[in-house]
């Protein structure tokens, strides 16, 4: 048998169709972007079926059976727990949808900035780029771990590789193209991840008993597994991070109308909250009964793919482990771009510039944004860091504010814009000079959130008496 690879050339053939497929189906999609509008909201007409596909497909991504499963394999069930916390932060989001879609706005810097003002608007702009660019990059950065696990090429080479698919997608069809291949490939992914994945893992291992006695009582103790302050870190990350996901308020703007977007996310959160909540994290305890040596968490779905998965089924259960990264890349990629066009560059254009104009800037910025993307996917190596640095970052930012801004007319603008930069700088420097170096449990958010906070609300009822 010949190999690509690890891979059988059979199965090869299978992934290369499956890619094509999808690619060919952005193209198609194309006939719907005429301006710049249609490449970053769709034009504000996404369907029910069509939000529900897309909001499922952007939730099953690099973290669900790769990044997730790095923190399992190192926490036990306590990794699963913590896990969940990003269904709450989901919850917060949906509490906001109405009036985030009353407000008119595109965007939640759109919104920010009928909130509080223009300055609001670019502070709220570099936290979603920051936000999305660490979330792209674990996408970028997951492909690259998967097709060195296969042995096809190092995982330099696949984060550009992947980089390129994406890109090369995304750059066509805007919103139309990623919200309807989402909606396509959300079926297989629930399948293959959520039924097939699961069952294949626990018989290869023995079934729960024997994964259960593999584990001491610690680690399959729902708590004591992971120590109380790196706890605490995942909650602040997933309600901050979460309760403002770009992705997902990009949704909220896109859609028909407001009941629309949240009945449409109201369906994708009660499907991924149990089969990625729990069903597909479960496998990850049985790392060490598969694979005794494994000590990269990351690894296990494609090498267990290509270990006990029979030919054809084995390619097209890797072509949908791949469609997972394409999926979030290409939506958080797309949110990443619109950001830059609609809240940073748009508002400095001309009014006779133009759509059309837009269209290709936007195109351009994509190509851009990309290169960086890989840049610091390459940098931070672990999937699980990348996304919670950049997405500590973001919701130390950002949720504080939105929600004040939704709900509290007292909130002042100046209180704000001090406590969002103030927030977004501590959590991402803590992060990136202090917990990652020094190998700290505490995340930069809880510092960041908190000053946030104390700034936002203290500052305006300082302002409130003067």
């Amino acid at each position: 048998m010949k190999y690509v690879g690890d891979v059988p050339v059979v199965d090869f053939i299978m992934i290369l169709l499956f890619l094509v497929l999808i690619t060919l189906m952005g193209v198609w999609a194309t006939r719907k972007v005429k301006s710049g509008k249609d490449f970053a909201t769709a034009g504000q007409e996404l369907s029910w079926f069509t939000c529900t596909g897309s909001c499922i497909a952007s939730a099953i991504g690099a973290n669900v059976v790769i990044g997730k499963y790095e923190v399992i394999l190192e926490s036990g069930v306590s990794g699963i727990v913590a896990s969940w916390f990003w269904w709450i932060g989901w919850l917060f989001l949906l509490f906001l949808a109405k009036p985030l879609r009353a407000s008119g706005a595109v965007s939640i810097p759109n919104f920010l900035q009928m909130r509080y003002g223009e300055k609001t608007r670019s502070i709220g702009a570099v936290c979603v780029m920051i936000a999305t660019i660490s979330m792209t990059a674990a996408q970028f950065l997951a492909i690259g771990n998967i097709l060195e696990a296969l042995g096809i090429c190092s995982r330099e080479t696949g984060v550009w590789a992947g980089a390129s698919i994406i890109v090369l997608f995304t750059i066509f069809s805007g919103l139309w193209g990623v919200a309807i291949t989402d909606t396509f490939q959300s079926i297989f992914l629930l399948v293959a991840f959520g039924i097939v994945f699961p069952i294949a893992v626990f018989k290869v291992a023995g079934g729960w008993d024997v994964v259960a006695a593999s584990h001491t009582a610690e680690e399959l103790s729902l708590f004591r597994g992971m120590a109380p302050v790196t706890m605490a870190g995942w909650f602040f990350y997933y309600i901050f991070s979460t309760g403002a996901d770009p992705v997902f308020a990009q949704r909220v703007f896109s859609a028909k109308n407001t009941k629309t977007a949240v009945t449409s996310q109201l369906a994708a959160w009660a499907t991924t909250i149990v089969v990625t909540g729990v069903v597909c994290a479960l496998p990850a305890l049985a790392i060490n009964v598969i694979f005794p040596d494994m000590t990269i968490g990351s690894q296990f779905t494609p090498k267990f793919l290509l270990a006990y998965m029979p030919p054809i089924v084995r390619g097209l259960m890797l072509s949908f482990l791949l469609s997972m990264m394409l999926t979030s890349g290409d939506s958080q990629l797309l949110t990443l771009v619109s950001t830059i066009t609609e809240d940073i560059i748009r508002p400095k254009m001309k009014e006779e510039d133009g759509e059309k104009k837009m269209l290709l800037i936007n195109r351009l910025v994509c190509m851009l944004a990309a290169v960086m993307v890989c840049a610091m996917a390459l940098y931070f190596g672990k999937i699980y860091q990348l996304l919670k640095t950049g997405g500590s970052a973001y919701g130390a930012g950002i949720f504080i504010p939105l929600v004040l801004g939704c709900f509290w007319k007292k909130a002042d603008s100046r209180a704000v814009n001090i406590g969002m930069l103030v927030g977004l700088i501590v959590s991402f420097g803590f992060d990136l000079f202090l917990k990652i170096p020094l190998g700290l449990n505490l995340d930069g958010i809880i510092p960041g959130g908190v000053l946030c906070l104390l700034i936002c609300v203290g500052g305006s009822l300082i302002r409130r008496k003067e």
